[in-house]
């Protein structure tokens, strides 16, 4: 009892210093060592323990402003290639079969799976279930016939035409759409990137109006966001855009709730408008412009784009 009664006395603070005092020096830096790295082992493991089970995840809301050099003309898949503010427009308005992954691989959109039959001639794409459009029609295999052939339509004058050449389109089902090529093709599932247009939208529009038509830049899609808001100057030139998430996009809501889109003239008026803090983000195709800029603590990031010149003799 009494040696029951001392050892609970040396595990209290009083027991602790009279433990201390019985050690000689070199004890009591062993003991210290070992202390220190007992403590520190134990903050090792619980550091890496939070790390190990907790994901970091964005939270939804915000508003982002990015600034665009250039003015939207045609938001068309047929004709988006054709002007960059229409491109990127495009990509948060519409899907396509298949997108690109933060890693460039290609992955599905609205197609589910799909399947590359006679080593490369035929491909075979399953829709995933339930795919609205942003003004609530259904999305089927309809829509995706409907504009691939408006693509390989020569009077619509798309610049997209000759990668659907020779390429048969057969509609199996409202979610199974076949493509039959003449020659097995390497790069066709590239092609399957093309963003799909609504069919119930476009198709009584004649080929004369098809390219001045109003949902040019009043685009119905499928993709995560939507136009909300359309901003003109006196001389009705459109100087902003308002986008919001698609509450039809097949997958999760986006997370920031409004992307706001700013025209500019130049360069020179963009750099102007983010030193003044009205927008956000940016790109610039002039590496001397990164010189005027005057902000601090902007992330830059730098992309390689692939490009080549050429002159035609016809």
């Amino acid at each position: 009892m009494e040696s029951l009664k001392g050892a609970k006395k040396l595990l209290s603070l009083t027991g602790w210093k009279n433990f201390l005092k019985i050690l000689e020096k070199k004890e009591k830096i062993i003991f210290f060592i070992f202390l220190f790295l007992f403590l520190s082992s134990a903050l090792f493991l619980s550091v890496n323990f939070y790390l190990k089970n907790t994901e970091l995840e964005p939270t939804q809301g915000g508003v982002y402003i990015e600034g665009l050099v250039g003015y939207p003309l045609r938001i068309n898949p047929l004709y988006a290639q054709e002007n960059d503010v229409d491109r990127d427009l495009s990509e948060l308005i519409y899907s396509g079969l298949l997108n690109y992954d933060k890693q460039g691989s290609l992955v599905g959109d609205l197609a589910k799976e799909y399947r590359i039959i006679e080593e490369g001639r035929i491909f075979e794409f399953e829709l995933k279930e339930n795919l609205l459009w942003s003004d609530g029609t259904p999305l089927t295999t309809a829509d995706i016939a409907f504009t691939i052939q408006a693509v390989q339509n020569s009077a619509l004058k798309s610049n997209i035409r000759a990668s659907w050449l020779n390429v048969e389109v057969d509609k199996i089902s409202d979610r199974v759409i076949r493509f039959e090529l003449r020659t097995p093709s390497a790069v066709f599932l590239e092609s399957c990137t093309l963003k799909i247009m609504p069919k119930h939208i476009w198709k009584d529009i004649s080929e004369q109006n098809f390219p001045f038509a109003e949902y040019n830049l009043k685009p119905i899609g499928s993709g995560p966001y939507k136009i909300k808001e359309v901003v003109r100057d006196r001389d009705n030139n459109i100087t902003s855009f308002e986008l919001a998430p698609n509450q039809n996009f097949y997958k999760k809501e986006p997370y920031i709730s409004k992307i706001i889109f700013l025209f500019f003239n130049s360069e020179e008026g963009l750099i102007t408008a983010f030193n003044n803090g009205q927008i956000k983000g940016f790109s610039l195709t002039s590496p001397e412009n990164y010189q005027k800029i005057r902000r601090e603590n902007f992330s830059e990031h730098r992309l390689l784009m692939p490009r080549y010149f050429a002159v035609f003799f016809n």
